[in-house]
């Protein structure tokens, strides 16, 4: 059974979606923290709102694209497989 393996262009956009949710994840954590530390101003907390937001947008556009789904519908298969051995 052969693999295809993922484009260049496939594993760039891979690596895109990593950075940003690692980035979301990272807005989270800074967003927690000043409300509980630092107790933010209604603005400092609205322009943290509005990036988290936009940065969620972003994501959403990058999984609702051709490669992005081509890739999970390639890959399909390697995770049901690494999931029965997990």
């Amino acid at each position: 059974m052969t693999t295809k393996r993922p484009t260049p262009a496939e594993l760039a956009n891979e690596e895109r979606v990593l950075a940003l949710v690692d980035r979301v994840i990272g807005l989270e954590a800074e967003l927690a923290r000043a409300s509980i530390y630092f107790s933010p101003t209604k603005d400092d907390f609205d322009v943290l709102e509005r990036e988290m937001q936009g940065l969620r947008q972003q994501l959403a556009a990058v999984h609702s694209t051709r490669t992005w789904k081509a890739g999970r519908a390639v890959l399909s298969p390697l995770r049901v497989l690494k999931r029965g051995r997990a």
